[in-house]
């Protein structure tokens, strides 16, 4: 096992990860279809179109934005965006992104591309039951990081069983499987931490105003 090499990689995500966070906070926190989705729980289909569109571009963006190793495979983000839509807005939004990011690596090609297509698919998949769960909520910080560390294990396993000749996929697993994990459950927990303060903060303003027109209410009496 390359322990620099897996230090590298790990450090090539993180790096990665800062930026697609970045990006994913300032379009929640200024774009009106998120806040209608996350907060007001509004699902047009207008707010579910952009919201596929925009986390299956995160999608490819943490496929090819990865390091690619010798074996054609690729350390990636690609399963922050499809869990992330999921666990906002449930399992169309989710595997809407999924197919996506999925669709787009399996014609990148490679001998993992296969496993890795059905991945991405299955985190928006498992995303979005996960809200359904919830009784369609936001599930928090804490939860997002578990199940994005289940969503990482899932994604080992299926390239071992499916990617073939089966010594490669081992190899591959043995480099990927710490960066990956560590760095797709600390992005989907940022995240969540993100998205747990926008909602805090619009309870905190709906509780505000109920109590303000409670106070108008009873000066008129």
């Amino acid at each position: 096992m390359n322990l620099e090499l897996m230090f590298n990689i790990l450090l090539n995500l993180i790096n990665e990860m800062t930026v697609m966070i970045t990006v994913i906070a300032i379009l929640v926190s200024s774009l009106d279809y998120f806040k209608e989705v996350v907060v007001d729980e509004k699902f047009t289909y207008k707010n579910q179109i952009i919201m596929i569109i925009i986390f299956g571009t995160f999608s490819i963006f943490g496929s090819y934005s990865g390091t690619k190793l010798e074996s054609g495979a690729i350390a990636n983000l690609r399963d922050i965006g499809p869990l992330v839509a999921g666990l906002l807005g449930g399992p169309v939004i989710g595997f809407g992104a999924g197919l996506i990011g999925g669709i787009v690596r399996y014609f990148g090609g490679g001998f993992t591309a296969l496993p890795c297509a059905i991945a991405t698919i299955s985190a928006g998949l498992i995303g979005g039951l996960f809200y359904n769960f919830n009784d369609k909520k936001f599930i928090g910080p804490q939860k997002a990081i578990l199940i994005a560390v289940l969503v990482e294990l899932y994604h080992m396993g299926i390239t071992l069983i499916l990617a073939k000749p089966f010594s490669e996929a081992l190899e591959v697993v043995k480099i990927l499987i710490i960066p990956m994990i560590f760095s797709n459950s600390m992005g989907v927990g940022i995240f969540s931490v993100i998205i747990g303060s926008l909602i805090q903060d619009k309870q905190k303003i709906k509780h505000l105003e109920e109590e303000l027109e409670n106070i108008a209410s009873e000066e008129k009496i």
